[in-house]
């Protein structure tokens, strides 16, 4: 009656370890469907993300041609004979940078 009990446990250990492994298994699997679907997806988002700064790179422009134009202005003001500054009024705005 020993030897019977001994190989019923044994027979059920390797049933729980088949089970185990086929959950492993499937989990493994799904785990890497997931990463190859978030892999497409960041490499379209990497595609679009170069597009919008290929398309937004005029913009960094912007800047330059305001100090240009206000050094023009300024220079003119000197050529007129205009002594006075005038006091740049965005200076303080919280989106002012130099």
């Amino acid at each position: 009656m020993t030897f019977f009990a001994l190989s019923t446990w044994w027979s059920v250990g390797w049933i729980v370890g088949a089970v185990v492994v086929l959950l492993v298994a499937v989990l493994l699997l799904a785990i890497t469907f997931l990463a190859r679907r978030i892999d497409g997806e960041a490499q379209h988002l990497v595609t679009d993300l170069a597009s919008i700064a290929t398309k937004t790179q005029p913009l960094h422009e912007v800047g330059r041609t305001n100090n240009a134009v206000r050094t023009i202005t300024r220079c003119l003001r000197i050529a007129r004979g205009e002594t006075t500054p005038v006091p740049f009024k965005y200076a303080n705005s919280p989106g002012w940078r130099e």
